[in-house]
């Protein structure tokens, strides 16, 4: 089945017009009869005009437009085998590639700075600190046992003094010496950032 360039370009030469003839006669630059032509529709403006173009020279050369027309949609929304696809397809294609990386790199940015967010949230607020024994105004022999939760990046301290790490799920135990008498536990826990948290705890020692 011929494509609408071929049929105008079989038409041309039955007429013996030159493609500058036809040029001259239809008022459409030479270069663009060619591409029609050959179908090269790359080489042609807007869908728009190509119609306007196969008008004319379909009613310069004695045919109907309107079945040329029909004739090139399509061949316009045909795959193009060994040429070039229309401008507009190519324009699609590179607006998809480019939308499709635009909405990949926001994705990327996105989640950097979720990311960023919870960084700045581990930085700005203290470690939680919760103490499952001894209990406020425990009467206890000493030494005493520790026990609670925080995060698994905190240090424990005792009193200023003892240091201990709590194991991967946050879970410490640490066992203090106190003397004989009322005493005030502290507890801190601080974090890789240098935010702490403590917890006190007034209890009473009776023996060693």
């Amino acid at each position: 089945m011929k494509t609408v360039g071929q049929i105008l370009k079989t038409s041309r030469e039955e007429r013996n017009f030159t493609v500058e003839q036809l040029s001259s006669l239809t008022k459409i630059d030479s270069k663009y009869i060619v591409a029609l032509e050959n179908g090269d529709y790359n080489r042609l403006p807007s869908e728009t005009f190509i119609k306007g173009f196969i008008r004319n020279l379909s009613l310069r050369l004695d045919k109907n437009p309107n079945e040329l027309i029909a004739i090139f949609r399509r061949d316009y929304n045909q795959p193009f085998l060994g040429k070039s696809k229309p401008k507009r397809v190519r324009r699609s294609l590179s607006f998809s590639f480019l939308t499709s990386q635009m909405a990949f790199f926001g994705l990327a940015i996105l989640v950097f700075l979720v990311y960023l967010a919870f960084q700045f949230r581990a930085i700005l607020t203290p470690p939680k600190i919760e103490i499952s024994r001894p209990s406020s105004n425990s009467v206890l022999i000493s030494p005493v046992e520790i026990e609670g939760i925080t995060s698994v990046d905190s240090v424990i301290t005792i009193n200023e003094d003892t240091r201990a790490k709590p194991d991967t799920s946050g879970h410490f135990l640490v066992r203090y010496t106190f003397p004989v008498g009322e005493t005030i536990l502290e507890i801190k826990a601080t974090n890789r950032f240098g935010r702490a948290s403590s917890v006190k705890i007034p209890i009473t020692i009776v023996s060693q």
